[in-house]
C-alpha cells in the first residue's frame, strides 16, 4: 500500500492522478446552504482508500472543519465521486490518500 500523506510523498507518477482527484472532489462538492447563509467556512481533512480499479472504498475524517454540516458535506462529496479510474501510464495499485476539503465563502 502506498500511502500519499496530503498527496506529497507518493513520487511524481501519482501527482496528476491526484490532481485528478481533487478536481472531482471539488466538482461534486455542495457547500450547503445552511453553512452558506450562517458563513461558516473551515476545511474538513479526510482520508481515502482507493482500489486499483479507481473505486473509493473508505472515506474517513481525519479532522474537523469545526462544524458538523461542511464535515458531512466533505464526506457525501468524496463518496459522491465514487470512481476515478488511473490515467494510462499509473500503475493502478490499492492507495491510501489524506485530502483537505476547503469551505471558502471568498
Amino acid at each position: 500500500m502506498l500511502g500519499l500523506p496530503g498527496g506529497g510523498d507518493g513520487g511524481g507518477e501519482y501527482t496528476g492522478y491526484l490532481l485528478l482527484l481533487r478536481r472531482r472532489i471539488a466538482e461534486t462538492l455542495v457547500f450547503p446552504a445552511l453553512a452558506r447563509r450562517r458563513g461558516l467556512s473551515g476545511t474538513a481533512h479526510v482520508e481515502l482508500e482507493i482500489q486499483p480499479s479507481g473505486a473509493i472504498s473508505q472515506v474517513t475524517l481525519l479532522a474537523s472543519s469545526s462544524h458538523r454540516v461542511l464535515d458531512e458535506a466533505a464526506l457525501d462529496a468524496v463518496h459522491d465521486v465514487g470512481r476515478v479510474p488511473f490515467p494510462p501510464g499509473v500503475p493502478p495499485r490499492h492507495l491510501r490518500v489524506q485530502l483537505p476539503v476547503v469551505f471558502d465563502l471568498r
